[in-house]
């Protein structure tokens, strides 16, 4: 029996689906009224949520589950957003309250298909006429009129009211800030279907041309607008797969489009055409891929080699667009020495000699792979990249070489005292049966450390407390499963909050007191923030205390210990409301 809406949408699938954060934010949109357009057809619930603009949300019954789409961004990635849940609530609510506010049975909706029928049967003129007044006062509306009315068919297309409905819908005179950006996203998205329109009916050539216009004015208009939510990237992505598609349905000038696209790689500051060689190498041909690289090849000669530890002396800009262009071309050829001589030009880190031993790896020529990973640490002995160092180790290991593995592995943890270096030791000694002797000399490192910064501060100022903070021997040890270890290191020397809460929840099952005491202090300090995540933080250390305080007699104090937050907070309203969802009263 397949499932129905009223067995997959509930409160606690959508908890469930949404999270905790994401479920109390919708729940928020729900009472606030923000769900309108509800409608149900054929186990499909459709609405639009009001934020700072509408998304149309859409909740469906399957055979998998309860199947959801949201226009916005957080929608467009498939998660299970605020607005799903505040639909899916307000659904709910209906199915509790069918009727009205009067009792009266409400008025069955419309369906589209009834309104369909309806139209079909009107005169034509009177649509017409309907259709021209909503386009009076829908610009948006009107805007897809006048485009729709620009493609004529099969004839010649007005191109010129296409350039101007291009320029209407990027231009903009001011900023376009965050809230107006889907508005303005949307306007442009518009255009591009009727291009994507116009491209259908065979009109690529005007096709083409138009969307080079597009694109040169959204790379103006990106220097203008605040697109945190990334909506210009998608626009951008699907000009250019709009505009690929022009030119393969045409047979354009393979030379200049080669410099075409060409002057657009190394001249955008957003990517345009970015490995265009690659990607337009069918409708390039031989021709046009010659006359590429040539362009390629003369901006090429002129940039600068940088030795290890050199900077660029001109700050020459087109440098890294140049360069992927030539490894795009190098690939091509699949001849690793010409890609190798590319990614040389710029020895001036050691991530660039990692990238040089990783094509040589990949190429199979193991040795030559090594040899650039053991000059890239030779180059840069100090502080130099972690991932080099960790491809020198893996090779070393490869070939029974052990004890030069640890060696690097050792230096890491030298330099950078922490977890990660250690857990690299770690690894690296097992794999040659050393850990036992080469743990005991890391953690003597650590503590001469220790002792060392704790007599520098001393000295560095006489009435300033030390306080040795051991939060490094505090993660190592929990790591490895040594809480006794890990807690008498952060009573004796200390260790940052997190740490703390980690080591209150590793301590909860066999010393229910030590965690309490831990959470309490956590509880003083998550409360010194005054916001709503810190409020949440502090009602779900509450929570922790309230478990724990039967385990050790203590159930009595946790009344008194609200009724002091109360007293103390009594300004902060949000954190009182949150007690009181939670029933926790005064008395």
């Amino acid at each position: 029996m397949e499932a129905t809406l009223a067995d997959l949408v509930t409160k606690e699938t959508l908890e469930a689906l949404a999270g905790e954060r994401a479920f109390e934010r919708g729940t928020d949109y729900f009472a606030d009224g923000t769900v309108v357009g509800l409608r149900e057809v054929k186990d499909t619930i459709t609405a639009r949520v009001r934020g700072t603009y509408y998304y149309r949300v859409k909740l469906s019954a399957a055979a998998e589950g309860l199947a959801f789409e949201c226009q916005c961004p957080v929608g467009q990635d498939r998660v299970f957003c605020k607005h799903c849940v505040a639909v899916g609530l307000a659904w709910l609510e209906k199915q509790r309250h069918p009727s009205s506010a009067s009792g009266r049975k409400s008025k069955r909706e419309v369906t589209n298909e009834e309104i369909r029928t309806h139209l079909m049967a009107q005169d034509k003129s009177a649509m017409v006429e309907l259709v021209l007044e909503q386009a009076d006062w829908d610009s948006g509306f009107r805007d897809r009129l006048v485009l729709m009315t620009a493609q004529k068919g099969a004839r010649t297309p007005d191109v010129a009211a296409f350039r101007a409905a291009i320029d209407k819908a990027i231009r903009r005179r001011n900023f376009v800030e965050y809230q107006r950006m889907a508005e303005y996203a949307t306007g442009i998205e518009a255009v591009m279907d009727s291009l994507e329109d116009l491209l259908k009916h065979g009109h690529a050539v005007e096709t083409r041309e138009l969307t080079e216009r597009a694109l040169k004015e959204m790379e103006s208009a990106l220097n203008h607008v605040d697109d945190s939510d990334g909506f210009m990237s998608g626009i951008l992505e699907r000009l250019q797969e709009l505009h690929l598609d022009a030119c393969r349905a045409t047979k354009p000038d393979r030379v200049g489009l080669a410099k075409f696209l060409f002057d657009w790689e190394v001249g955008s500051d957003w990517d345009i055409f970015h490995g265009a060689a690659e990607t337009y190498a069918d409708v390039l041909g031989k021709e046009g891929l010659a006359a590429y690289r040539k362009l390629a090849e003369g901006q090429w000669a002129k940039v600068p080699p940088l030795a290890p530890g050199e900077e660029e002396p001109n700050k020459f800009q087109r440098r890294y667009r140049v360069t992927a262009i030539m490894q795009d071309l190098a690939r091509q050829t699949g001849n690793v020495e010409e890609l190798v001589a590319v990614l040389s030009r710029d020895l001036s880190d050691p991530y660039a000699f990692l990238k040089i031993a990783e094509e040589y790896q990949l190429a199979g020529n193991n040795n030559a792979a090594l040899e650039w990973a053991e000059r890239g640490v030779r180059a840069f002995p100090v502080r130099t990249d972690g991932r080099l160092r960790e491809f020198l180790i893996e090779e070393y290991h490869r070939r029974g070489r052990h004890g030069d593995a640890i060696a690097i592995a050792w230096t890491s943890f030298q330099e950078r005292l922490g977890l990660f270096e250690y857990q690299r030791l770690h690894k690296s000694a097992r794999r040659a049966k050393q850990w036992p002797e080469w743990r005991e000399k890391a953690l003597t490192l650590l503590r001469e450390d220790i002792a060392a910064r704790k007599k520098q501060s001393l000295k560095e100022d006489h009435w300033a407390p030390a306080r040795p903070d051991r939060s490094v021997l505090v993660e190592i040890y929990l790591w490895e499963g040594d809480v006794q270890a890990a807690w008498i290191e952060a009573k004796e020397g200390g260790c940052h909050d997190a740490l703390w809460f980690r080591l209150a929840e590793a301590r909860e099952s066999d010393h229910p007191e030590d965690a309490i005491i831990v959470y309490t202090e956590q509880l003083k300090s998550t409360l010194r923030h005054a916001d709503k995540q810190a409020y949440h933080e502090a009602v779900e250390i509450l929570r922790k205390i309230r478990k724990l305080m039967p385990r050790v007699g203590k159930e009595a104090e946790f009344g008194p210990l609200i009724q002091s937050l109360r007293a103390q907070y009594k300004q902060r309203r949000n954190l009182l409301k949150l007690l009181d969802a939670k029933g926790w009263k005064s008395s």
